[in-house]
């Protein structure tokens, strides 16, 4: 079903920055973002000319109401970008960026010495602006069950800093007024 241009004018957008967390393994690194209510089709990983990982994403909300969201992320020169593959379980994106063997960094080393050599002779190379990666529906199952836990845990410690902090601030605040207030009374 195609939605008339005209619909889209209607929309309302409401922009959000997702939580997320860089997992760091001997083989490869995953980056995992909570999207609550987000499904695999509402949702594009792009990786942009200058190496840039772009994840966006826009559902509806209610009525003519969106949620949306853009994350940009640089991906480590050290895993290989062909290889990038997302999976989506239990609201959590999971983008899985395997590493380079020893052999492909030596080769793209002398892959980009060549080319400089190239540019100095005068020779223009082409790059593609964008490369969509599509999700793997056999990934589903690898995500770990506690990645939804493991967020809102740490979602939790974040509120309880926040409330020690302004709590803190309060008693401190306080303080200053009644010592203020003794020295201009006495």
């Amino acid at each position: 079903m195609e939605i008339p241009k005209h619909a889209h004018a209607n929309r309302s957008y409401e922009d959000f920055d997702p939580l997320f967390v860089w997992r760091r393994e001997e083989g490869r690194d995953t980056l995992e973002l909570h999207l609550p209510g987000f499904k695999r089709d509402q949702i594009r990983i792009q990786i942009n000319h200058v190496g840039l990982l772009i994840i966006t994403g826009e559902r509806p909300s209610e009525g003519n109401r969106w949620k949306r969201f853009k994350k940009e992320f640089e991906i480590p020169s050290y895993c290989n970008d062909d290889a990038i593959h997302g999976n989506m379980m239990q609201s959590i994106l999971s983008v899985v960026m395997p590493k380079k063997s020893p052999l492909i960094l030596h080769e793209e080393q002398e892959m980009k010495e060549e080319k400089r050599g190239n540019k100095r002779k005068g020779e223009i190379s082409e790059e593609n602006d964008m490369e969509e990666y599509q999700f793997e529906e056999d990934d589903d199952k690898r995500v770990a069950q506690e990645t939804t836990r493991d967020v809102a845990l740490k979602f939790m410690l974040v509120m309880v800093l926040i409330l020690v902090a302004a709590s803190y601030i309060s008693d401190v605040s306080k303080s200053l007024m009644a010592q203020a207030h003794s020295y201009f009374h006495n």
